[in-house]
């Protein structure tokens, strides 16, 4: 059966449609936006320090080996052999100034002087017989030379002949002849005297050389001979170290130097930059640090072309006396030591941790609390300070924190770092007044 349904019920599907096709247009134009916030964003808080001019003594460190100041490398003037030697001689025996090392045997020597000394004295001798014989050959001269007058004097009067004239000329100049002879070996025999003396006088120093004496307090480090030894002249006989002073050649790399010439305001050349430097020489012991003064003596001749260091030689006084055993060893042949070179303080530096600094930049807490990026030159680093030579100036706030991203105008929140304070005064020495702690570097 056909239902057949009226016009109205065939159109009621139209208005859903129509509602569904509103909602949608209509729904994003009712839809509330999100809430915005009105708050900045919050401040990052940073750690600074204040830049204010402080001291710094430049320091260098350098290692070396200690040789001692004077050495005693015994060779003998003589040959001979080995007659005496001093009770419980060997190596490492100390020797103090002026007593008897060894004695070589004076025998040939005293021979030989007995034997110039007779020659001496038969000089002596002929020198007397000579002078008495001059006196006889002065007195004849005297009377041929009167003789021969009066006969001129005759010869022109023609009262003897020119025969018995010439006979005395001949007679004058033998007598001449024969006095000029003994006066001159008289002077011949004054030179072999003169040759006699020094020869003697030598054999008088070869015997002061079989007694060997030390010239000044030693060590002995190598001993070669024994007692009845026959030794050469030249041969060595021992070494030993003197106990006066001692010498360390360290090694300092040339760069590190530059500070410490700033400090003094000297150039490589002015021997016055020595006598500015304090020098302190250290070992390390097993369980501390021994310590002592030096003096700065000279500088070494050339670099060493491996690691292109310059050698400074430090002097300590007196090594053994400033010995004490159990706690001071004595400073002995090739102990190895620690030397520490101090200039005279540079004041009113900048002075910032190493940490601080970011590829020659630093960064600054401007005056209304933003981020500020400066370029900085650094003068010199040393033990993780660096000294700043521009780019900076007193009150200067400068962050220590770290900042990842550093966005120059970030805004930042500061808050003063009193422990790096601390610890630039007790690294560098000084406080911000400049006076010298007792824990720094003076």
């Amino acid at each position: 059966m056909d239902i057949k349904l009226s016009w109205k019920k065939r159109f009621l599907w139209i208005p859903p449609i129509i509602l569904g096709i509103l909602v949608i247009i209509l729904a994003p134009l009712v839809k509330q936006a999100p809430p915005q916030s009105t708050k900045t964003p919050s401040a990052k808080v940073v750690r600074i320090i204040k830049m204010q001019p402080r001291s710094i003594q430049p320091s260098v460190t350098g290692y070396g080996y200690i040789q001692p100041a004077n050495d005693w490398q015994v060779q003998s003037e003589l040959s001979g052999t080995i007659s005496w030697i001093a009770d419980n001689l060997g190596n490492g025996s100390l020797i103090k100034k002026g007593d008897v090392v060894l004695k070589i045997d004076p025998t040939p020597y005293l021979l030989s002087k007995a034997q110039l000394q007779a020659q001496l004295d038969v000089a002596e001798i002929k020198d007397k017989t000579i002078q008495a014989s001059i006196k006889i050959a002065q007195q004849d001269y005297d009377l041929q030379k009167n003789e021969l007058a009066r006969y001129e004097r005759l010869s022109k009067e023609g009262n003897i002949s020119k025969t018995t004239r010439d006979n005395s000329e001949r007679a004058f100049l033998n007598s001449q002849q024969q006095l000029q002879t003994l006066k001159n070996n008289l002077l011949i025999n004054s030179a072999e005297q003169k040759v006699l003396s020094s020869q003697l006088a030598i054999i008088e120093l070869d015997l002061e050389k079989t007694v060997l004496h030390a010239p000044f307090d030693v060590r002995l480090v190598e001993f070669n001979v024994g007692l009845a030894e026959y030794v050469n002249r030249g041969e060595l006989l021992f070494k030993a170290d003197g106990l006066n002073a001692a010498e360390v050649s360290a090694q300092f790399p040339i760069g590190k130097m530059r500070p410490l010439r700033k400090s003094a305001q000297q150039n490589t050349l002015n021997t016055g930059l020595h006598s500015e430097l304090q020098a302190t020489v250290e070992l390390q012991a097993i369980d501390k640090v021994i310590s002592w003064q030096g003096k700065v003596e000279r500088t070494g001749g050339v670099l060493d072309t491996q690691t292109q260091s310059q050698s400074i030689v430090v002097r300590i006084d007196d090594p053994y006396q400033k010995s004490s055993p159990g706690e001071r060893p004595p400073l002995i042949r090739n102990t190895f030591v620690k030397v520490t070179l101090k200039a005279p303080a540079l004041n009113k530096q900048l002075l910032l941790p190493i940490t601080a600094i970011h590829n020659n930049q630093v960064y600054v807490l401007s005056e209304d609390n933003k981020l500020q990026i400066k370029d900085i030159d650094v003068d010199f680093v040393q033990q993780q300070v660096a000294v700043i030579r521009s780019g900076l100036s007193a009150a200067d706030n400068v962050i220590l924190s770290p900042l990842s991203p550093a966005i120059e105008g970030m805004n930042l929140k500061a808050m003063q770092d009193n422990k790096m304070l601390d610890w630039l005064e007790q690294t560098t020495g000084f406080a911000i007044d400049k006076t010298p702690q007792s824990g720094g570097l003076l």
